[in-house]
């Protein structure tokens, strides 16, 4: 409603167009044109369809127009067309008071699978004929014309959008290894990845030479404990993009990228509770997934030991999540250290299945890191079930 309110004192933009009514049956070509160049913009944003609103910025309201269509309907319609590829645009239809009046919002979904067109002329009834291959697009508060077709330079713009080719280097590599099928690992002079539609992008693992504990809370659950540190370099033709650590698990059957630590209380604190998590929008998820989905015997976790490694880690939508979470949490960080306290059967296992890999006399089998090992492993279990309790509780208020 706040973004709504805005848009009505905002000039028309590559964002939002005002419309004053609905499109009737011989103006059908006019809502197709009109959603497709909101869907072929170069942006990475959703755009707005105001319906019920005049080019004075008037709200003059929908209520009484026969001609409105409801998410349900509009979307059955753009499945009706003949579009290439079954690129079907995204659309959801919001009805809003405002004013005494009711106006609708086609929200048109941002979408890279750009651009969208017709493979077949379509000319709906008593309607202008929109014909195959032609580009509509929107450039600042305009549309092409219904008899015309996208500049080359829009068009180029939309290609680079769909392959990604417009963003920073970063988000780049996150769309290229969002394409599992194309990624190879290989064992040669080095060992890495490579991305074979383009293999400026390729990926090399290096030991890690720093001293660390080889056994962590993720990997508890797994067969065997004991870990193997390697730092993943991220390269584009001869530059470092980025540099994860990762570690071989379960006697290096499968390989994971190392979450990040997260504290529910401050980490200067000196009681914290501790979690393990990844942010899904980031760079080492993606390489995470990339791993997960590869579907290769010396890499990819099998289903048994890839539930065991999620089970303990936390996975927030971004960075935002994580701090609306551990604001909740931090007022109940008492309930939760008694409810996430390890118990002491639970230190024996542990302690049990750390004696298969390690010594008595290693930094692994201090009882204060198998006591932390547990403790967060029963934390990060903990957040896990109150983030699905969350989803639950959502759709039950929908």
């Amino acid at each position: 409603m706040k973004l709504i309110n805005e848009l009505l004192t905002t000039p028309e933009d590559e964002y939002h167009d005002f419309k004053a009514q609905w499109y009737e049956q011989y103006t059908k070509a006019e809502l197709i044109k009109d959603i497709f160049s909101f869907v072929n913009t170069s942006h990475h944003k959703d755009c707005y369809l105001i319906i019920g609103v005049n080019d004075k910025h008037e709200v003059i309201g929908v209520e009484n127009d026969p001609n409105r269509l409801n998410t349900e309907k509009l979307t059955t319609y753009l499945h009706s067309l003949p579009i290439a590829n079954s690129h079907t645009p995204k659309v959801i239809v919001q009805s809003i008071e405002i004013s005494d009046h009711t106006i609708d919002v086609i929200v048109i979904k941002d979408t890279n699978d750009v651009p969208v067109y017709l493979d077949e002329n379509k000319q709906p009834k008593q309607s202008k004929c929109i014909h195959a291959g032609q580009i509509f697009a929107r450039e600042n508060d305009t549309n092409t014309a219904i008899n015309s077709s996208a500049s080359d330079y829009l068009v180029e713009r939309l290609w680079k959008k769909r392959f990604g080719l417009d963003l920073p280097i970063k988000d780049q590599y996150k769309v290229k290894l969002s394409d599992y099928s194309h990624w190879k690992y290989f064992e040669l002079d080095k060992i890495g990845f490579q991305y074979t539609l383009d293999p400026d992008f390729c990926m090399y693992l290096e030991e890690d030479d720093e001293t660390r504990y080889r056994a962590e809370s993720y990997n508890l659950g797994q067969f065997r404990l004991s870990m193997s540190w390697n730092k993943l370099i991220l390269k584009y033709r001869n530059r470092t993009i980025d540099e994860l650590l990762v570690v071989f698990m379960d006697s290096a059957t499968f390989m994971t990228v190392t979450p990040s630590l997260g504290s529910i209380s401050p980490m200067s604190n000196s009681d914290m509770l501790t979690f393990q998590y990844y942010l899904a929008d980031s760079l080492d998820f993606a390489v995470e997934k990339l791993i997960l989905n590869m579907k290769r015997s010396s890499i990819t976790p099998n289903y048994n030991q890839q539930s065991k490694l999620l089970k303990r880690i936390v996975i927030f939508k971004n960075y935002n999540q994580l701090k609306q979470i551990k604001s909740v949490l931090q007022k109940q960080d008492e309930y939760i250290k008694g409810k996430c306290a390890p118990t002491k059967e639970q230190l024996e296992l542990c302690r049990g299945a750390l004696s298969m890999d390690f010594g008595k006399d290693t930094p692994e089998m201090n009882q204060g890191h198998i006591e932390v090992m547990c403790e967060e492993a029963n934390v990060s279990q903990f957040i896990n079930n109150y983030l699905q309790s969350e989803i639950i509780n959502n759709k039950r208020s929908r």
